[in-house]
């Protein structure tokens, strides 16, 4: 008997707070729209992990929906694509001194990349939203934060749902139900080798967190 598992698209919706979120899937190989940096061919479901976890950040903090695609057009066009993915500083330094920061929910106060996981706790807990790396190349969201017994954790949004990786997984506390994420596996010469399922929000130990760009709501 042959059991056929669907493969999830390019975004699931998943229910977050009482609301509706998009969970942005960049395993999905149907963004293919570019993401390069100068002549390297790079995609959004190669790249970026960045643009995906911005737009998962705003999205929570309430503002105006917009589109991986005309994030990573507009990160090209401000040097926010750099050699390793998106230069976030960079990127979101453009979006406040352009105004589209303000029109995805958000101001950023150009720091840089900050490593004080006091302040962003207690930023967290305030409302705000981050981005930061779990381990080293990839950036996720974070978009709150909670005191689990004496355990400070965060919630993070993860485009690529590393919650079963190995450089990941041991600093994960709860994985969120309804962010399942389900692709295929392939090996370094193309060929499919099977499936995995693993999740795109889940709770995480806040020690895990490091270099990380402080989103500031925008309150009415």
């Amino acid at each position: 008997m042959c059991i056929f598992v669907k493969l999830t698209g390019k975004y699931r919706i998943v229910p977050l707070n009482g609301k509706r979120f998009i969970l942005y899937n960049q395993r999905c190989p149907a963004w293919t729209h570019p993401y390069a940096y100068q002549a390297d061919g790079g995609t959004l479901s190669s790249a970026g992990c960045g643009i995906f976890s911005l737009l998962h950040a705003s999205q929570f903090l309430g503002g105006k929906p917009g589109t991986p695609e005309a994030l990573a057009d507009f990160s090209c066009n401000c040097g926010g694509r750099g050699d390793d993915g998106t230069d976030r500083p960079a990127l979101l330094s453009a979006m406040q001194r352009q105004g589209l920061a303000r029109r995805l929910g958000f101001s950023y106060d150009f720091d840089g990349l900050r490593n004080d996981r006091d302040s962003l706790y207690r930023h967290l807990i305030s409302g705000g939203a981050a981005l930061c790396n779990l381990r080293v190349g990839h950036i996720v969201a974070l978009i709150g934060a909670r005191n689990a017994e004496g355990d400070r954790q965060v919630l993070a949004v993860d485009s690529y749902s590393e919650s079963a990786d190995p450089r990941v997984r041991d600093n994960v506390r709860e994985c969120m139900p309804g962010s399942e994420i389900v692709s295929e596996v392939r090996n370094n010469s193309g060929l499919s080798c099977g499936i995995q399922q693993s999740n795109g929000i889940y709770w995480a130990d806040l020690s895990a967190v490091r270099d990380f760009n402080l989103l500031h709501p925008i309150r009415p």
